[in-house]
């Protein structure tokens, strides 16, 4: 269920430096070093907890019944990826030659009016192309590193994400016309629409489902 990102090179540099902005504007030319994603994310002590889920009907824990309990109450709002693609992990891989793949979920299936029945109204509605990559490239960037710091991304998905906003801003300044229905003023992840289609959904984890998603509760 997602997307296959695929950048090279030079834009390893462009993603430099999640954790200041000044970092974010060095280049370098054809040496690729990995200091985007990881940049930011160092800092933070990594936890990769792997999800196993084997549950049978007749042994429930208390933290499983919790775990239950506290996803129905946000069962409605759920997010789940595209049944239609495959079953990928969300995942970042960085190649010695500056080639970097990321996998991260498809959410392509939902509409804008599905959207708001989901999170309904949003604060509000961004259209402008200048405005949008300058949120997908700071603004996502930052709550992708709280979620992180909170446990519930590892490192790896973090990057993943990160990477996938970037490939996202690129489109956009190639033309790609977006919109982006901003929820995180209201604790709910933005989502980001290209023609009535959903491309993006902050990984607020309490909202959206993915493979590899790590058990917080």
């Amino acid at each position: 269920m997602k997307k296959t990102l695929l950048l090279c090179g030079v834009f390893i540099v462009l993603m430099g430096g999640c954790a200041t902005k000044k970092e974010a504007n060095s280049k370098a030319t054809n040496t690729s070093k990995e200091t985007s994603t990881s940049s930011a994310l160092t800092e933070s002590t990594t936890k990769e907890t792997k999800t196993s889920t084997s549950s049978t009907e007749g042994s429930k824990t208390k933290a499983t019944e919790k775990k239950a309990v506290k996803k129905t109450e946000v069962n409605e709002q759920f997010f789940t990826p595209n049944p239609e693609d495959d079953d990928e992990e969300v995942s970042y891989q960085s190649s010695g030659d500056g080639n970097i793949s990321a996998f991260v979920p498809d959410y392509s299936q939902y509409n804008k009016e599905q959207v708001i029945s989901k999170l309904g109204e949003p604060s509000q509605i961004i259209t402008d192309s200048a405005a949008i990559r300058d949120r997908l490239e700071e603004g996502e960037w930052q709550l992708i590193k709280e979620q992180f710091d909170l446990g519930k991304l590892s490192e790896e998905q973090a990057k993943a994400f990160m990477f996938a906003t970037k490939d996202l801003s690129l489109a956009v300044s190639m033309n790609m016309e977006l919109e982006v229905l901003v929820y995180e003023d209201q604790g709910k992840p933005n989502v980001y629409l290209s023609e009535n289609s959903v491309q993006f959904i902050t990984p607020m984890t309490d909202y959206i489902d993915f493979n590899g998603k790590i058990d917080t509760l």
